[in-house]
């Protein structure tokens, strides 16, 4: 190579290595600051609305008080109506976290109770007034059928850790009132004797059942039913049984530790069917795998504004060994 060439080879090299930009003019529409509400109306849990502003996404400059920095909570207003009652329920203002991207409202004379009906209102100055309605659903109706032993299954050969698996019998009875939606969710507390505390865990399942393919989406974790991957929870329909008992299988799998198992059971909810499509759409968002995936509209019934508001009424089921 002549002595000259490499320098010309070392030019071109930083050319094509040094980066290009160009200002590029935004000439969509910019959508203008709406109230975003966020509330889950919970049976026997204090009852809280989230408030906040919706950013344009030239304008969020990633900073989360830019969600929060243009309402005026000295003149706004957040209002909770039950069972048609013309008073307002006393919605207080909590201290603001740090890091928080939204003002929170408790209802220091309110506990969601099933079949409740509520009525939330936002007004603030310099946005559309905003309401949703719900329904608090009906209490779920769930037992334990049959409960086998722990089998501890050694998987190390296959690079996995050892697990117990337990397989369970399930009957859930729906009074056919309305459709529903359920969501189940294993929960096991632990303890922990090094550090003489208590902790609570989600356990994983499996399950071939009808009641879960029949639905549009395992919300709370993907499913695969032709290699049963396990789930973290689940929801399904009263589709296939409204009126009616029906009885499901579940193969139940926690990791062997130090722990000691001091408690077992599951957390049995119906959800308003809002709930069910926010998480649904919510699932499809966190599974997006690319930039260049499609786009997905997160579901929101709050008019005049966005967001969810939800409900559910939960039982607790405990195991007993």
């Amino acid at each position: 190579m002549k002595r000259y060439s490499i320098p010309c080879v070392l030019l071109l090299l930083a050319l094509l290595g040094t980066a290009c930009e160009k200002a590029i003019e935004f000439k969509g529409e910019i959508t203008e600051p709406r109230l975003t509400l966020s509330a889950k109306a919970l049976t026997g849990e204090p009852f809280q609305v989230y408030v906040a502003s919706s950013v344009f996404f030239l304008h969020s400059r990633g900073d989360r008080r830019a969600y929060i920095e243009t309402l005026d909570t000295l003149r706004g207003e957040v209002r909770c109506f039950v069972n048609g009652d013309r008073t307002s329920r006393r919605m207080v203002l909590q201290p603001e976290d740090e890091g928080y991207a939204s003002y929170c409202y408790l209802a220091e004379d309110y506990v969601p109770a099933p079949g409740d009906h509520i009525r939330l209102e936002a007004e603030f100055p310099g946005f559309d007034p905003v309401w949703v309605e719900t329904d608090v659903p009906l209490m779920p109706r769930m037992e334990i059928v049959s409960k086998g032993e722990w089998v501890l299954l050694d998987k190390q050969w296959e690079g996995e850790s050892d697990y117990y698996q337990v397989e369970m019998t399930l009957r859930v009875t729906d009074d056919g009132s309305y459709d529903k939606f359920y969501c189940l969710q294993p929960l096991a507390v632990y303890y922990f004797e090094p550090m003489g505390t208590d902790y609570e865990e989600v356990l994983r399942f499996k399950s071939s059942d009808i009641i879960f393919q029949q639905m549009d989406a395992s919300v709370l974790d993907r499913l695969d039913f032709e290699t049963e991957n396990e789930m973290a929870g689940s929801y399904f329909s009263d589709r296939l049984f409204k009126g009616n008992s029906y009885t499901f299988k579940i193969l139940l799998t926690r990791v062997p530790g130090p722990e000691v198992l001091k408690k077992l059971g599951f957390r049995i909810s119906t959800v308003n069917e809002s709930l069910y499509w926010f998480d649904l759409s919510f699932s499809k968002l966190e599974n997006e795998l690319s930039f260049f995936s499609e786009g997905v509209t997160l579901y929101s019934n709050v008019h005049g504004g966005y967001g969810i508001f939800g409900s559910a009424a939960t039982q607790w089921v405990e195991v007993e060994w």
